[in-house]
């Protein structure tokens, strides 16, 4: 009897539970069903893809400013492009242009001794750099916005009245003798050197300082370098940060009152012969790894087919796990960690297209044929829905963070602007990019790719390669130079 009555309890328990978990599983579908129409019934604000504008304002001078005000944090900032550059330096003397940019900051300035000028910097928090490359000149500053006349009065000295200290240069040129002496150290950094001396050799884009050009520079010749391009109208100013328009400009043309030089004469730069003539070029080194790069000249960022040249880039080999390269060498077979390629379009002049792996040292000849494959295969076959889909989807995706903070904006302005591109460069990027048809990258990987005509390096040990170089054409040995201790 107990035993019946247990039995019968237990079962009217159950069943009201399941009657309550009935209950509540209407309710929550109820609720759902009412979120969901609720879902459905939200109307979003459209998200403004504008990429925002610069106001370019000219001073007195001559130097042109970039203004962008930004008063979400108490920060000041001001970026600077400079018409100077390595491409303009005496061939004798490469490294004069680098060595000059170190130099302006570090060495202080005519009022202010490098020492005094590194702890005032050091008490507002601030920072002061300048630097010099290729094709442009930069110096910036950075400070807290309560601290902005404090440093434009700092930034304008540096720029108007470097002292060039006698000690600082030494030290900067102590420290590019021994970059050089240890150039070689990084087999990867070996490669990609030198297979840039070879894509732009004859030109003044395949020139690197070596412990000879650079020992022969004297402090008088960086004074001179300096004197001749730095002068306001080679100036470009692009001032972000916490600050009133208005008032901005008032204080630039205070702090660069009476700076004044002649426009320099620039020495002719020969431009860059285009010419595609291959060859596999050797550094024997005993290592375990061969690192493998390859490359020819490419075209400029302004050209009409760019954009589709980076949808093929995304899919042959920028675009990570995703790209036929990666899926090919790494996936498929297990050759190498990284595989990657992509063009660098030129702003100036002609840009490049490289290819790269590391591999074991017995694979070596196999991923280089792997890759010189790919690269054939886009030339001749269309590539699939799927891959144009996602490689566009991956580029408009990134393209917005290049624009996610004021400084990166004005830097994309202030590049625009230095090199003449059009207005509309970058609002009509992301529409060149969505209209790349397959046909397009067929036609333009024929066009631009060149399989015979790659210059391929190779730092690796030959005895332990997996097949003759010789396959993939005639066979230059490179010897790298051993710079031993630098001379001071």
């Amino acid at each position: 009897m107990k035993k019946s009555v247990l039995i019968a309890l237990v079962l009217i328990s159950l069943a009201l539970q399941a009657c309550q978990s009935a209950g509540v599983k209407g309710e929550q579908n109820a609720v759902s069903a009412s979120r969901a129409r609720s879902l459905d019934d939200l109307v979003y604000k459209p998200i403004n893809t504008d990429i925002p504008k610069t106001k370019r304002v000219v001073l007195n001078n001559g130097m042109v400013v970039h203004l962008m005000p930004y008063h979400e944090l108490p920060l000041f900032s001001v970026a600077s492009m400079i018409r100077v550059g390595a491409i303009f330096e005496p061939e004798d003397k490469t490294g004069l242009a680098m060595l000059t940019g170190a130099t302006i900051r570090s060495g202080g300035t005519v009022s202010t001794p490098p020492d005094i000028l590194d702890e005032t910097l050091e008490f507002i928090s601030g920072s002061v750099e300048t630097s010099i490359g290729a094709e442009s000149g930069s110096a910036s500053l950075s400070v807290l916005s309560k601290d902005t006349d404090k440093g434009l009065e700092i930034f304008a000295d540096v720029l108007r009245n470097p002292r060039f200290d006698q000690d600082r240069f030494e030290l900067a040129k102590a420290r590019m003798l021994d970059g050089i002496s240890r150039q070689n150290d990084s087999p990867t950094g070996a490669a990609n050197r030198e297979l840039l001396k070879l894509i732009y050799k004859g030109s003044v884009y395949g020139r690197y300082p070596t412990i000879e050009t650079v020992t022969s520079i004297t402090i008088d010749d960086v004074k001179k370098f300096y004197a001749k391009y730095f002068v306001p109208q080679n100036v470009m100013l692009g001032v972000t940060g916490d600050y009133d328009e208005s008032a901005i400009i008032s204080k630039l043309e205070k702090v660069f009152k009476g700076w004044k030089g002649p426009t320099p004469r620039y020495p002719p730069v020969a431009p860059v012969v285009e010419k595609f003539d291959g060859g596999v070029y050797l550094v024997d080194k005993k290592i375990p790894q061969s690192v493998i790069r390859m490359g020819h000249l490419a075209g400029r960022k302004t050209d009409p087919d760019y954009q589709t040249l980076r949808v093929m880039d995304d899919i042959l080999g920028g675009g990570g796990f995703s790209s036929r390269l990666v899926k090919s060498v790494r996936v498929d077979r297990g050759l190498a960690y990284s595989v990657w390629a992509y063009t660098s379009g030129g702003r100036r002049e002609l840009g490049r297209f490289m290819a790269g792996a590391e591999t074991k040292a017995s694979s070596t000849a196999e991923v280089i044929g792997l890759i010189k494959s790919e690269i054939e295969r886009i030339r001749t076959e269309p590539v699939t829905d799927e891959e144009l889909k996602m490689a566009k989807d991956s580029i408009i995706n990134s393209f917005i963070f290049v624009f996610d903070r004021p400084a990166k904006i004005m830097g994309q302005r202030m590049i625009l602007d230095y090199y003449g591109y059009p207005k509309d460069y970058l609002e009509t990027y992301r529409d060149k990019v969505m209209a790349v048809t397959k046909e397009d990258i067929m036609r333009v990987a024929a066009k631009r790719l060149h399989p015979d005509g790659l210059k391929i390096v190779i730092i690796g040990d030959p005895e332990k390669f997996d097949m003759a170089l010789s396959k993939f054409g005639k066979v230059t040995k490179l010897k790298l130079k051993d710079y031993g201790a630098p001379r001071r």
